[in-house]
């Protein structure tokens, strides 16, 4: 008996095919916005440009960021503190760094002594100039789009149904990147963060290939750099994942004897000041998007539009009580999960969760910091399609896209606020990030990572 096949209209006829309507929606809700805040910061320019010190639309900053591919740009964010850093553990003052530079002179560099040491080795074989730095960065931001390009394809190769076809994942993420806001003003200002954002995003392919130990040396490399990735140890042990943990103690602690020997025990123990001294101060420029940033933006004399060179934030009790509560909360939350879920092995909504916490929970969280969430919102789209409730689906889809609008997109308008009770907007990186951290907290306890911390 042949089987009777349902008849075709019109309108079936021409329904794109689920996989295809999925890539659809999900092109419109990342390039729609960005389309759109760059329409109406040009449309605005004028009045934007009293208030703004900075690029006003998305579409010019990625046009600086695609010529700085062609020509290296001058801007030396990391680069010209850390070369300071190196002129100075050279003089006199060798065995007085923090004192010297950032407590005297007032020169943010605000990273560990062990950060140099790459400096010191590529200004050894004639690359220390701040545009052949920025040109390694260059490099560095293409191979970083290149693994979440990868890393989207694999998530997606094996996945449900409606799910968009991984191809169609692996170009949308790599075209992500190029618009990702907090990758492209760190590849602009001349910031190693896209180091750090590139070795994440490498640890998170390596997790996801079943390869921890890797995944830890590369994590452990980042903790080189930006001290507060190190919570991932602390992570790593909670959740009792002892190849991740090796994986970071074997690529971080060589590193950090050779930063003994190279710039002395003193300066190590200083730069523990530094970080005090950021805690109790923190920023008021409108770019630190953190708990810090929004309480001085109410209770600093500083103005946050407004970037103060040569001086430092006043200390604030207030602040630097609401500072510290944000950090105790973001540990806690780091913490608090593997203690409570001793029955299963951390997934990769968990492993987000502390990422976004060391980011979020820091004093001074830069719109470049949150670079890292890029590889992090391919892993929350991967974990939508899991989701089998259709209502939970959507609240779920609503909540990555704003997050996803906050985060990767600059929103020159909140600067109208700055000076108003509502001036907290400005922290709308900040935000966003809060929302993804709640899509992984809820995802992570209604699909218990079945689908993303599978072994390919």
């Amino acid at each position: 008996m042949s089987q009777i096949s349902e008849p075709v209209t019109s309108q079936t006829a021409h329904r794109p095919a689920p996989r295809v309507q999925s890539t659809i929606y999900i092109a419109l809700w990342t390039f729609v916005p960005f389309l759109a805040i760059s329409l109406l910061g040009w449309r605005y320019a004028g009045m934007l440009h009293t208030i703004i010190p900075t690029d006003l639309t998305n579409w010019e900053v990625l046009r600086k960021m695609l010529s700085s591919f062609i020509q290296p740009a001058d801007h030396g964010d990391s680069w010209l503190p850390m070369k300071h850093a190196l002129e100075v553990l050279r003089g006199p003052d060798q065995n007085r760094l923090y004192e010297t530079l950032f407590l005297g002179a007032h020169i943010r560099f605000q990273y560990p002594p062990s950060s140099l040491l790459p400096l010191e080795f590529l200004s050894m074989i004639g690359l220390s100039s701040v545009r052949a730095l920025n040109a390694i960065n260059s490099f560095v931001f293409l191979l970083n789009t290149c693994v979440v390009s990868a890393l989207g394809w694999l998530l997606f190769r094996d996945t449900r149904q409606n799910a968009p076809q991984p191809t169609a994942v692996a170009i949308l993420a790599a075209l992500c990147a190029f618009i990702f806001y907090p990758l492209v003003r760190a590849q602009l200002l001349g910031q190693i963060q896209l180091w750090i954002d590139l070795l994440f995003t490498l640890a998170l392919l390596c997790w996801f290939l079943e390869r921890r130990i890797l995944a830890g040396l590369l994590i452990g490399l980042a903790c080189t750099i930006k001290p507060q990735m190190g919570l991932l140890l602390l992570w790593a042990v909670l959740w009792r994942e002892w190849r991740f943990t090796l994986g970071i103690l074997v690529s971080a602690m060589p590193v950090l004897l050779v930063s003994l020997y190279r710039y002395g025990l003193h300066n190590h123990i200083a730069y523990l000041d530094v970080l005090s001294f950021l805690s109790r101060h923190g920023e008021s420029f409108f770019a630190n998007n953190s708990v810090n940033g929004i309480l001085n933006w109410y209770l600093s004399p500083n103005d946050s539009l407004r970037w103060y060179d040569d001086d430092l934030t006043p200390f604030n009790s207030t602040v630097y009580a609401g500072t510290m509560m944000a950090s105790v909360l973001a540990l806690a939350l780091i913490c608090i999960p593997p203690l409570l879920r001793r029955n299963r092995r951390p997934g990769f909504s968990d492993l987000g969760i502390a990422a976004i916490c060391t980011v979020a929970g820091s004093p001074v969280a830069w719109e470049h910091h949150y670079g890292v969430l890029l590889p992090l919102y391919l892993i929350a789209l991967h974990t939508l399609f899991t989701i089998t409730n259709a209502r939970n689906r959507l609240l779920a889809a609503i909540t990555l896209v704003v997050s996803w609008i906050l985060v990767a997109n600059f929103i020159p308008f909140a600067g109208f606020l700055a000076h108003t009770p509502l001036a907290f907007v400005q922290a709308y990186c900040f935000f966003g990030a809060l929302l993804l951290l709640t899509f992984f907290f809820i995802t992570s306890r209604t699909t218990h990572n079945q689908t993303v911390s599978e072994t390919p």
